[in-house]
Protein backbone atom coordinates (compact mmCIF):
# COMPACT_ATOMS: atom_id res chain seq x y z
CA UNK A 1 0.00 0.00 0.00
CA UNK A 2 1.36 3.56 -1.11
CA UNK A 3 1.27 5.92 2.11
CA UNK A 4 0.77 9.44 1.28
CA UNK A 5 3.49 11.34 2.65
CA UNK A 6 3.25 14.89 1.63
CA UNK A 7 -0.18 17.65 3.13
CA UNK A 8 -1.29 20.43 1.64
CA UNK A 9 -0.13 23.33 2.47
CA UNK A 10 -2.58 25.82 4.00
CA UNK A 11 -3.25 29.56 2.69
CA UNK A 12 -2.26 30.38 5.34
CA UNK A 13 1.13 28.92 4.92
CA UNK A 14 1.23 29.69 1.74
CA UNK A 15 0.46 33.25 1.75
CA UNK A 16 3.24 33.60 4.40
CA UNK A 17 5.95 32.18 2.18
CA UNK A 18 4.68 34.66 -0.83
CA UNK A 19 5.74 37.75 1.61
CA UNK A 20 8.99 40.28 0.29
CA UNK A 21 12.03 39.23 2.28
CA UNK A 22 14.11 42.06 3.67
CA UNK A 23 17.15 43.12 1.26
CA UNK A 24 20.74 42.87 2.23
CA UNK A 25 20.79 46.47 2.27
CA UNK A 26 17.87 46.86 4.23
CA UNK A 27 19.02 44.37 6.45
CA UNK A 28 22.74 46.29 6.73
CA UNK A 29 21.04 49.57 7.78
CA UNK A 30 18.80 47.82 10.47
CA UNK A 31 22.01 46.23 11.83
CA UNK A 32 23.91 49.52 11.81
CA UNK A 33 21.57 51.78 13.34
CA UNK A 34 20.29 49.04 16.11
CA UNK A 35 24.46 49.28 17.06
CA UNK A 36 24.27 52.77 16.87
CA UNK A 37 21.49 52.82 19.28
CA UNK A 38 23.20 50.05 21.34
CA UNK A 39 26.73 52.02 21.96
CA UNK A 40 24.52 55.27 22.68
CA UNK A 41 22.93 53.42 25.48
CA UNK A 42 25.99 51.67 26.96
CA UNK A 43 27.71 55.20 26.96
CA UNK A 44 24.63 56.76 28.61
CA UNK A 45 24.44 54.45 31.17
CA UNK A 46 28.41 54.97 31.73
CA UNK A 47 27.82 58.29 32.07
CA UNK A 48 24.51 57.93 34.53
CA UNK A 49 26.80 59.14 37.12
CA UNK A 50 27.80 62.42 35.69
CA UNK A 51 24.13 63.52 34.48
CA UNK A 52 25.71 65.63 31.83
CA UNK A 53 28.33 66.98 30.12
CA UNK A 54 30.62 66.87 26.81
CA UNK A 55 31.55 63.25 28.20
CA UNK A 56 27.74 62.23 27.10
CA UNK A 57 27.13 64.86 24.25
CA UNK A 58 30.48 63.99 22.44
CA UNK A 59 29.30 59.97 21.73
CA UNK A 60 25.82 60.98 21.26
CA UNK A 61 26.35 63.79 18.38
CA UNK A 62 28.76 60.82 16.83
CA UNK A 63 26.37 58.33 16.74
CA UNK A 64 23.99 60.84 15.04
CA UNK A 65 26.73 61.17 12.08
CA UNK A 66 26.72 57.61 12.07
CA UNK A 67 23.31 56.84 11.82
CA UNK A 68 22.84 59.49 8.98
CA UNK A 69 25.73 58.36 6.94
CA UNK A 70 24.49 54.74 7.63
CA UNK A 71 21.26 55.99 5.96
CA UNK A 72 22.68 57.41 2.76
CA UNK A 73 24.18 54.49 1.67
CA UNK A 74 21.50 52.20 2.76
CA UNK A 75 19.05 54.15 0.99
CA UNK A 76 21.44 54.79 -1.86
CA UNK A 77 20.52 59.32 -1.69
CA UNK A 78 21.66 62.16 0.34
CA UNK A 79 21.17 62.76 4.21
CA UNK A 80 21.80 65.51 6.14
CA UNK A 81 22.80 66.27 9.81
CA UNK A 82 20.69 69.19 11.42
CA UNK A 83 21.37 71.73 14.23
CA UNK A 84 18.69 73.77 15.62
CA UNK A 85 20.20 77.62 14.78
CA UNK A 86 17.01 79.54 15.40
CA UNK A 87 16.51 81.62 18.55
CA UNK A 88 13.38 83.19 19.51
CA UNK A 89 13.22 84.07 23.37
CA UNK A 90 9.50 84.45 23.49
CA UNK A 91 8.72 81.00 21.77
CA UNK A 92 9.95 78.03 24.31
CA UNK A 93 9.96 75.53 21.17
CA UNK A 94 13.54 77.53 19.77
CA UNK A 95 14.26 78.22 23.09
CA UNK A 96 15.10 74.71 24.59
CA UNK A 97 16.44 73.33 21.09
CA UNK A 98 18.45 76.18 20.37
CA UNK A 99 22.05 75.06 18.69
CA UNK A 100 21.09 71.58 21.46
CA UNK A 101 18.56 70.04 18.82
CA UNK A 102 19.98 67.34 16.29
CA UNK A 103 17.85 65.56 13.89
CA UNK A 104 18.33 63.72 10.41
CA UNK A 105 16.85 64.15 7.30
CA UNK A 106 17.39 61.99 3.84
CA UNK A 107 16.35 63.27 0.18
CA UNK A 108 13.50 61.30 -1.67
CA UNK A 109 14.13 59.68 -4.41
CA UNK A 110 11.76 59.25 -7.02
CA UNK A 111 10.08 56.51 -9.18
CA UNK A 112 13.35 55.97 -11.09
CA UNK A 113 15.73 56.14 -7.93
CA UNK A 114 16.50 59.95 -8.70
CA UNK A 115 17.03 62.60 -6.23
CA UNK A 116 13.68 64.28 -6.20
CA UNK A 117 14.85 67.24 -3.99
CA UNK A 118 12.07 66.48 -1.56
CA UNK A 119 13.94 65.85 2.24
CA UNK A 120 12.02 63.91 4.33
CA UNK A 121 12.98 63.41 8.50
CA UNK A 122 14.36 59.85 9.29
CA UNK A 123 13.52 60.52 12.92
CA UNK A 124 12.65 62.57 15.73
CA UNK A 125 16.08 63.56 16.68
CA UNK A 126 18.05 63.77 19.84
CA UNK A 127 18.96 67.00 22.60
CA UNK A 128 22.29 67.78 23.65
CA UNK A 129 22.65 67.23 27.07
CA UNK A 130 21.48 70.23 29.76
CA UNK A 131 24.35 73.02 28.93
CA UNK A 132 25.60 71.85 26.06
CA UNK A 133 25.57 73.64 22.92
CA UNK A 134 27.06 73.45 19.61
CA UNK A 135 29.82 75.70 18.90
CA UNK A 136 30.06 77.21 15.35
CA UNK A 137 32.81 79.35 15.53
CA UNK A 138 35.13 76.78 17.10
CA UNK A 139 33.71 74.54 14.69
CA UNK A 140 34.81 76.59 11.34
CA UNK A 141 38.49 77.04 13.15
CA UNK A 142 40.75 76.20 9.83
CA UNK A 143 37.45 74.37 8.91
CA UNK A 144 34.78 74.64 6.03
CA UNK A 145 32.33 77.04 6.55
CA UNK A 146 28.70 75.77 7.45
CA UNK A 147 25.70 75.98 5.54
CA UNK A 148 22.29 76.50 6.94
CA UNK A 149 18.32 75.80 5.19
CA UNK A 150 15.01 76.54 6.34
CA UNK A 151 13.38 73.42 7.88
CA UNK A 152 10.30 71.76 9.10
CA UNK A 153 11.37 69.87 12.14
CA UNK A 154 9.07 67.75 14.64
CA UNK A 155 6.46 69.72 16.06
CA UNK A 156 5.35 71.42 13.03
CA UNK A 157 7.78 74.85 13.37
CA UNK A 158 9.94 76.09 10.11
CA UNK A 159 13.42 75.98 11.52
CA UNK A 160 16.53 77.51 10.36
CA UNK A 161 19.15 74.50 10.74
CA UNK A 162 22.88 74.34 10.31
CA UNK A 163 23.47 71.04 8.43
CA UNK A 164 26.12 68.70 6.98
CA UNK A 165 25.23 66.61 3.70
CA UNK A 166 26.36 63.06 3.24
CA UNK A 167 25.94 61.71 -0.70
CA UNK A 168 24.88 57.72 -1.19
CA UNK A 169 28.41 56.91 -1.10
CA UNK A 170 28.60 57.91 2.51
CA UNK A 171 31.22 60.78 2.20
CA UNK A 172 30.84 64.09 3.60
CA UNK A 173 29.98 66.89 0.84
CA UNK A 174 28.74 70.08 2.59
CA UNK A 175 30.56 72.05 4.18
CA UNK A 176 32.75 71.50 0.83
CA UNK A 177 36.01 70.42 2.20
CA UNK A 178 39.20 71.96 0.34
CA UNK A 179 42.93 70.89 1.04
CA UNK A 180 43.18 69.35 4.36
CA UNK A 181 40.51 71.62 5.77
CA UNK A 182 37.70 69.24 6.70
CA UNK A 183 34.21 69.44 8.66
CA UNK A 184 34.07 69.40 12.59
CA UNK A 185 31.84 69.26 14.79
CA UNK A 186 32.30 70.84 18.43
CA UNK A 187 30.21 71.05 21.65
CA UNK A 188 31.36 73.54 24.32
CA UNK A 189 29.51 73.32 28.12
CA UNK A 190 28.02 77.58 28.36
CA UNK A 191 24.84 79.51 28.85
CA UNK A 192 22.75 81.54 26.83
CA UNK A 193 22.76 84.85 28.30
CA UNK A 194 19.51 87.38 27.92
CA UNK A 195 19.52 89.18 24.73
CA UNK A 196 22.81 87.10 23.02
CA UNK A 197 22.50 84.82 20.21
CA UNK A 198 26.14 83.08 21.07
CA UNK A 199 26.18 80.80 23.94
CA UNK A 200 29.10 82.18 26.76
CA UNK A 201 31.05 79.62 28.66
CA UNK A 202 32.01 80.29 32.12
CA UNK A 203 35.70 81.31 32.67
CA UNK A 204 36.06 78.24 34.46
CA UNK A 205 34.29 75.82 31.66
CA UNK A 206 36.17 77.52 28.48
CA UNK A 207 38.28 74.96 28.03
CA UNK A 208 35.47 72.16 28.81
CA UNK A 209 34.72 71.39 25.22
CA UNK A 210 34.90 68.25 22.87
CA UNK A 211 34.23 66.94 19.64
CA UNK A 212 35.20 65.48 16.46
CA UNK A 213 36.70 65.91 12.69
CA UNK A 214 34.66 64.21 9.90
CA UNK A 215 37.10 62.71 7.07
CA UNK A 216 36.59 63.03 3.28
CA UNK A 217 35.16 59.12 3.44
CA UNK A 218 32.48 60.43 6.32
CA UNK A 219 33.99 58.45 9.11
CA UNK A 220 34.67 60.33 12.34
CA UNK A 221 38.14 60.89 14.33
CA UNK A 222 37.43 62.36 18.51
CA UNK A 223 39.81 65.51 19.81
CA UNK A 224 41.70 64.28 22.38
CA UNK A 225 42.58 67.82 23.85
CA UNK A 226 40.82 71.27 24.24
CA UNK A 227 44.27 72.24 22.26
CA UNK A 228 43.46 70.09 19.44
CA UNK A 229 40.29 72.30 18.71
CA UNK A 230 41.59 75.44 19.39
CA UNK A 231 44.74 75.27 17.88
CA UNK A 232 44.27 73.13 14.56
Amino acid sequence: MKIQTSFPQSRAMAGKRRLPAFTLVELIVVITIITILLTVGALGLKNLSKGSGISAGVPVAEAVFAEARAIAIGKGTNTRVLIHAELDSDDEFHKERYLRYMAIQYEELDADGNPSGNWLLASRGTTLPDAVYFMKDLSEINAPVLQSETVTLPGNSSTTCYYYEFNSEGLITSPTISGNSVPRFVIQVASLPPGQSTPVASSDAKRNMGGFVIWRGGRTSLFRHPDQIENN
